[in-house]
């Protein structure tokens, strides 16, 4: 199952920079596209450290409330900050002169949806490592049960959660081109804030069901359902979004 992840992770990639480089007319020096995605992929390993803070934050309260906004927005805010901080990294150590490009709504756009699909990849392969591995997972202050199977439900799951962390990427991406156009540090909180209640709603989903046993047998049936809709929301968010910004360029 770990070539089957694999492939899909490889087709996700090469998907995305056949659109973006033929039909987004994207273009950057090749060896970038490789330094990204290797950023945004260590940068999720790495910001899953902060899973021991979490743990201390449950220590404090477990209630359901409690769960689905403090502990779930850190969660969201520290996974948005690893996306942003990936790029950030990579474009103030190796290429600064790419900066200015990201005045371009569509170049930032495409960088950070790339370093989001790496993010997402990066936690497709951590977590499968862990889970056929869970001796590692306290390393991380994380528990997973022992002799876990990994299988095509996993590989469908990841599928879809890869494209959504592409998704708030970019939507971290539309919010920094607004800051480097206008010099206005608040439009980048907006959209930060925007692409953490996106992925709050998807996570709190299933953290709801785990909070009533007697209901966990809908979660089998509707989650699936559930994952294709949240992702085709994203996309139409990410559109709008996107088309709306454009227009705010143009008045300006």
């Amino acid at each position: 199952m770990f070539f089957v992840m694999v492939l899909v992770d490889v087709i996700i990639v090469f998907s995305f920079l056949f659109i973006a480089l033929r039909k987004g007319d994207i273009h950057i020096k090749n060896k970038m596209w490789v330094y990204l995605f290797i950023s945004g992929f260590l940068f999720q390993i790495v910001f899953l450290l902060r899973k021991h803070w979490e743990i201390y934050l449950l220590s404090l309260n477990t209630s359901l409330w409690y769960v689905l906004t403090i502990v779930q927005a850190d969660n969201a805010f520290w996974e948005e900050l690893a996306k942003l901080l990936a790029v950030l990294v990579v474009v103030y150590f190796l290429d600064k002169n790419m900066m200015v490009q990201f005045k371009d709504l569509k170049y930032s756009t495409a960088i950070f949806t790339y370093t989001g699909l790496a993010y997402g990849i990066g936690e497709a392969m951590s977590l499968m490592f862990l889970l056929y591995n869970p001796q590692y997972g306290r390393v991380f202050g994380m528990q997973f049960p022992v002799g876990t199977f990994v299988g095509f439900v996993y590989v469908f799951e990841r599928f879809l959660a890869i494209q959504m962390h592409g998704i708030m990427g970019g939507i971290i991406g539309i919010g920094f081109s607004r800051y480097i156009f206008n010099k206005k540090f608040v439009s980048l909180l907006i959209y930060f804030a925007v692409a953490m209640l996106y992925h709050m709603f998807i996570d709190n989903f299933a953290m709801f069901f785990q909070y009533y046993p007697a209901l966990r047998y809908v979660l089998i049936y509707v989650y699936a359902v559930f994952l294709l809709s949240s992702t085709l929301l994203g996309y139409v968010l990410l559109y709008f979004l996107y088309k709306n910004a454009i227009k705010v360029e143009r008045r300006v």
